[in-house]
């Protein structure tokens, strides 16, 4: 922590852009926009962006610093020299998009991450697994440099941190957790915005498909594995985004006798992202890994381009060998 903040102090004035995964969560949110506050306290004017709109649920993040989608942006835009900083990202293909291409005169690339599974992609690396989030990481460096956090950062690190801790729930929760956000509330974070936009703000689009993969919930190895699936036509018809069904997973992971949930869904044609999530036994970034994937302890995913059903067929059945051949034991 301690270079990251003496990197940003040395950080020569220049261009800065902000950046974080495509389907973006509140993680992604939260640490992206804190981020750019952090910048402007240092005296940068950032550009953050991202692949992708931000989900509905996490609009009410966006007051000083806001996040502009990649199609939006002007040329003039994509010309400067930026410093990149990459928020909450193992891989920089999860950006969802070419640096080299959209920015063709970038010069540096920081990443700035807590995944285990982070591959040190950038020209300098500041990646701490022990962080429950990512914006962990940036409340932690706003404090130590500033001492205080403006409210609408502190609502933004909220926001990231809580949701990527199940509200503090997950093994990944710390006691320096809890203490930041006791601080964070201190320094009014707005939890009453995050709590009624986060999780009272659901679409009827979002209950169909709650619905929907409710219905299509099964279980394999006599309950040890629960999944379900959200085929193509069900995003598209109820105008599903990722950050829509961010939480649809937890739902299969709620059987009891379930060790290990999977979450197949759909929103490219023969595109079949998955979602996985352990309760203690399995290291869920060794199973992801095995698919080309990652993520943490608990919490992972990857990719399969194939069909809705030959893509569950093919790994739920690597899935099913490898958990009965002790492979991703923690």
């Amino acid at each position: 922590m301690k270079e990251l903040k003496k990197y940003l102090k040395k950080l020569v004035k220049s261009p800065v852009l902000v950046v974080s995964h495509e389907s973006p969560d509140g993680d992604a949110i939260g640490s992206s926009i804190s981020m750019g506050y952090l910048l402007k306290e240092l005296g940068f004017n950032p550009i953050v962006v991202n692949k992708e709109r931000v989900p509905a649920k996490y609009i009410f993040l966006e007051k000083d610093i806001q996040i502009k989608c990649i199609d939006d942006l002007q040329e003039a835009d994509k010309l400067e020299k930026y410093n990149v900083f990459v928020m909450d990202s193992a891989k920089i293909d999860r950006i969802g998009f070419s640096l080299s291409e959209i920015f063709p005169n970038h010069e540096n690339i920081v990443n700035i991450d807590h995944h285990v599974s982070n591959d040190y992609f950038g020209t300098r690396n500041f990646v701490f697994p022990n962080m429950s989030a990512t914006s962990e990481i940036i409340g932690s460096v706003f404090l130590d440099m500033f001492g205080f956090i403006p409210k609408d950062a502190a609502t933004a690190i909220y926001t990231g941190v809580m949701t990527d801790t199940g509200n503090l729930t997950y093994e990944s929760t710390t006691s320096a957790t809890v203490a930041l956000v006791s601080i964070l509330l201190e320094m009014k974070a707005d939890f009453n915005a995050m709590r009624k936009s986060v999780y009272e703000n659901e679409s009827i689009g979002q209950m169909y498909g709650l619905k929907t993969i409710l219905n299509n919930m099964d279980i394999t190895m006599d309950g040890f594995v629960a999944y379900t699936y959200l085929p193509y036509d069900i995003t598209v018809s109820n105008d599903l985004t990722a950050g829509d069904i961010e939480n649809y997973v937890d739902y299969p992971k709620k059987v009891s006798s379930c060790e290990v949930a999977i979450l197949f869904k759909e929103f490219i044609k023969d595109e079949i992202r998955v979602s996985i999530r352990t309760k203690g036994i399995v290291d869920a970034n060794k199973l992801a890994s095995v698919f080309g994937g990652g993520g943490h302890k608990r919490a992972a995913g990857f990719r399969i381009r194939k069909p809705m059903d030959q893509s569950m067929k093919f790994a739920l059945n690597r899935i099913v060998e490898g958990l009965k051949n002790n492979e991703w034991n923690n």
